[in-house]
């Protein structure tokens, strides 16, 4: 069993970083610092966020994603073909987020990541895993002015995707993680993203995950279930189906298990955890079972973020004993 995070961690730290990222942003906003300065801020705080993690007990770590605004922005602002327009509501929370358009056809002019991966791989004793978006979610989060349907825009920012995921596992990265959140709204084209999985996957040499949160998958796990990746994360947290669901889905994946809340600072107690991981157990060996909140921590107080990480550590070494 692997503890793990989704992906974003918080950006302001009492007791600890405070509000100095978000400071040194605002300078850089106001060109009152250069590029290399916010990047010296920007790698102090990273190094923190993997040391928390570390101490926490984490098994597979992030980098806190502390330089993105949001989960489609940073990718998309550095693909030829976008622009970054106003705000917009992000899924079901009370966040927003600066919606892409796309103009042109999109094009990857060189590595988007790979830099900051290396510097936060460099930062840790234990194993940083990559995360990138979707290009389900890439696309459906975007304003397509290009194409006449959703199904080449998707698939051409799975190949961009797929160059970008690519150059990561060559960097080093043991997992490449795909967040596809867009999933569990609406009516997702199932058969569209199989086929968006399987062009950004190929050739990627390293484990791959489909990390689903928010919503309700619907009915859609034993189609997920085909798809080109290793690890499958499920919500549990959000969908209070989806535990169910599971247990009707024959599990042929690697699991990811969204067992904490990452949207509520009520901490989960470690026996509450252990009959959730009872539980999947059942369904798939713990040596194929990733456990993680539910979400990125960025939602999350920055002292109830670090406690939930450690109190997932302490439910993984419980649990394993």
């Amino acid at each position: 069993m692997i503890s793990t995070t989704v992906g974003s961690y918080p950006k302001v730290a009492e007791g600890a970083y405070t509000t100095k990222l978000i400071g040194a942003v605002t300078k850089w906003q106001r060109k009152e610092l250069d590029d290399a300065q916010l990047e010296v801020v920007q790698q102090e705080i990273t190094c923190a966020v993997i040391r928390e993690q570390e101490d926490a007990g984490l098994d597979l770590l992030t980098d806190g994603q502390i330089r993105w605004e949001d989960l489609v922005t940073p990718i998309a602002r550095r693909l030829r073909g976008f622009e970054i327009n106003g705000l917009s509501r992000w899924f079901d929370n009370n966040v927003y987020y600066r919606r892409p358009i796309l103009r042109t056809a999109p094009k990857r002019t060189g590595p988007i990541l790979v830099e900051a991966y290396t510097f936060a791989a460099a930062c840790a004793r234990k194993p940083v895993k990559a995360v990138l978006p979707g290009p389900y979610t890439l696309a459906v989060m975007s304003e397509n002015r290009h194409y006449a349907s959703l199904k080449p825009f998707v698939l051409k920012l799975a190949e961009l995707l797929n160059a970008e995921a690519m150059a990561l596992a060559q960097a080093g990265a043991p997992v490449i993680q795909f967040d596809e959140p867009a999933l569990g709204f609406g009516k997702p084209n199932l058969k569209l993203v199989l086929e968006a999985l399987r062009v950004v996957t190929k050739g990627v040499k390293a484990k791959t995950a489909l990390y689903t949160y928010f919503g309700s998958l619907d009915g859609a796990l034993a189609s997920l279930m085909r798809a080109t990746v290793d690890i499958i994360g499920v919500d549990v947290v959000s969908d209070p189906h989806a535990l169910r669901e599971l247990k009707r889905t024959k599990v042929t994946k690697a699991l990811a298990l969204g067992c904490m809340d990452a949207r509520n600072t009520k901490l989960e107690s470690v026996s509450e955890l252990h009959r959730l991981f009872r539980a999947v157990t059942t369904l798939v060996s713990g040596d194929r079972l990733y456990v993680n909140p539910n979400c990125g921590l960025e939602f999350l107080p920055h002292t109830q973020a670090q406690k939930k990480i450690q109190r997932l550590a302490e439910a993984v070494r419980t649990f394993k004993a």
